[in-house]
């Protein structure tokens, strides 16, 4: 008998409910975003300081007390770590055109409106405080290099970055199936990393290319994940401080309302004390979506059995992981430069067709929704599924059959 308890799908400050004030507050967050993108307005060309200076194979954090911002970046770099930065590259700088270029990449397959919701609501509607959110997020995309962590096949990716697909062929992290909400479920074996096994560059990488690949395992409608951290035989050895932050920081400021539930299951004794120096450190927010689960029984209430192995879950799903390596040709299309312009054109068509609509949109504040915007936003999704294998190189989850042509399909072989 299944112990699950089906949580309610939100729907508050969601796309398709949002209330008048709510729309008026999306189409002047519209307004401002065009007069950066148009340079209009001033903004911080730079990179934040967070971007830079960041060690991300140190043994432990700041403790709270005194250093709690610089832990996750949001202080200053210590001036070790600044006079690194300046000998190794200039600090970049950003024009409206380079943010709305990396906007449009951003969206892939998704509603224009359901990306930036999810920064306004991630603000509490403070409209100031959401676009410096917003615009830091496009700004660390570019800075952080993600678009090759999509056009890179895993070989490229494990020729530049040592024991990339090592990573995915351990089965350290990935994502399996969904819950009832059609949220993909993204386990994280902690017992197979260890730090020294591989440069901290490489799991930095994984882990945003995880991130990036989550993102195509979305079905239309769901806008959260759940993440497992299986804690089973954790030991300190286990424990990396750098990707603690990394996890953190991306939850927190660059993929905003997209964390449903984190579940920590069967964390031993030891993980305690790591916790106390963890908890105080986390966003209020992000520290409410983290449920403890000590054993199988408990998880079965978190998540059906029918969507959990039945090996180390006790589920009811016979499924192990395996890694399925690339096979010779399957990023041909990539190559076929002639259709790719082709498709890049029809997209960019597409695209500037939704901003006309949208500028006359914003002309009258007036809390009323555009079923046009929504319609060329629909035809913004079926255009990306056919531009996709020209623009993405294929991943675990599409060699899985799981993401085909803009469809998300797990399948579950359940055994009484």
């Amino acid at each position: 008998m299944s112990t699950y308890v089906q949580p309610v799908a939100p729907t508050e400050g969601r796309l398709g409910h949002l209330t008048p004030e709510q729309t008026e507050k999306l189409q002047q967050f519209w307004v401002r975003l065009y007069d950066i993108f148009d340079g209009k307005t001033q903004f911080d060309q730079t990179a934040p300081s967070s971007f830079k200076g960041q060690s991300r194979d140190e043994d432990a954090p700041a403790t709270p007390s005194t250093e709690k911002k610089g832990w996750f970046g949001r202080g200053k770099a210590t001036p070790a770590s600044d006079a690194a930065v300046v000998k190794s590259e200039p600090a970049p700088r950003f024009t409206g055109e380079d943010l709305k270029k990396t906007f449009w990449k951003l969206t892939m397959m998704d509603h224009p409106d359901l990306i930036v919701l999810k920064f306004i609501r991630a603000r509490k509607w403070n409209l100031d405080d959401a676009m410096k959110m917003f615009l830091n997020a496009l700004k660390w995309r570019i800075v952080e290099r993600l678009d090759e962590l999509v056009e890179l096949s895993d070989v490229e990716l494990d020729q530049k970055y040592p024991k990339f697909i090592e990573q995915m062929r351990v089965g350290k992290g990935y994502l399996r199936g969904a819950d009832p909400l059609n949220r993909p479920m993204s386990v994280v074996n902690t017992r197979l990393h260890h730090k020294s096994d591989q440069p901290p560059e490489t799991i930095h990488r994984f882990t945003l290319y995880t991130m990036e690949c989550g993102r195509m395992c979305l079905p239309q409608g769901a806008e959260t994940v759940i993440v497992i951290f299986d804690l089973s035989n954790f030991g300190l050895d286990n424990m990396d401080w750098g990707f603690v932050r990394l996890f953190v920081q991306c939850f927190e400021s660059y993929y905003p309302e997209t964390l449903g539930v984190c579940v920590v299951h069967r964390a031993p004794f030891v993980f305690w004390g790591l916790w106390k120096l963890i908890q105080p450190l986390l966003d209020p927010v992000v520290a409410s979506k983290f449920v403890f689960t000590r054993n199988n029984a408990e998880l079965h209430k978190v998540i059906p059995r029918e969507r959990l192995p039945i090996v180390h879950y006790e589920g009811l799903d016979d499924w192990k992981y395996e890694y399925v390596p690339a096979t010779p040709g399957e990023n041909a299309p990539m190559k076929d430069l002639a259709k790719k312009e082709e498709l890049l054109n029809e997209r960019h068509a597409l695209e500037n067709k939704f901003d006309a609509v949208t500028r006359a949109w914003i002309k009258n504040i007036n809390g009323k929704n555009s079923s046009e915007r929504d319609e060329i936003a629909q035809e913004l999704r079926e255009q990306y599924t056919r531009l996709t294998p020209y623009v993405r190189a294929k991943n675990l989850y599409q060699r899985w059959g799981v993401s085909h042509d803009g469809q998300v399909t797990w399948t579950y072989n359940v055994k009484a």
